[in-house]
C-alpha cells in the first residue's frame, strides 16, 4: 500500500475531541493536521473561533473549533473548496443548526418528538 493511501485511511478514522478541554494551536494543527500559520490564516479570516483572547492569553481551540478546524480542511483538500466557498458553506451550516434547534425546541415545548426516519 502506497504512502499515500496510508495517510488518507489514518484520516478517516473519527476523532471527537474533549468537550471540557482546550487544545494549543500546536495541539490543534497536530489533530487536524493543518500547520500553524494556515490555523492562524483561518483565524484571521473568521472561518474559526478561539477558545480564548489571542492578545492575552494566545490560540487556543475548544472542541467546537476542533470540528470546525477539521471540517475546513476537509473541504479545502478533499473537496477542492476555496477559502471564500468555505466561509459560506460554514455559515449555511450555522443556519441550519440554529433553524434545527430552533424546531426541536419548538416541538419540545409542544410536547412533541420529531419521527427519525
Amino acid at each position: 500500500m502506497s504512502k499515500a493511501r496510508k495517510d488518507y485511511i489514518g484520516a478517516v478514522q473519527r476523532f471527537e475531541p474533549e468537550s471540557d478541554v482546550v487544545y494549543t494551536i500546536e495541539d490543534a494543527g497536530h489533530i487536524a493536521h493543518t500547520p500553524r500559520r494556515t490555523i492562524l490564516l483561518y483565524y484571521k479570516l473568521g472561518l474559526i473561533s478561539t477558545a480564548s483572547d489571542p492578545v492575552r492569553e494566545g490560540y487556543y481551540f475548544d472542541a467546537e473549533g476542533i470540528r470546525t478546524l477539521r471540517r475546513i480542511e476537509f473541504l479545502r483538500s478533499d473537496c477542492g473548496v476555496n477559502l471564500a466557498g468555505i466561509k459560506m458553506i460554514l455559515r449555511l451550516l450555522d443556519e441550519v443548526e440554529r433553524r434545527n434547534n430552533f424546531v426541536a425546541g419548538e416541538l419540545g415545548s409542544r410536547g412533541r418528538i420529531p419521527v427519525q426516519h
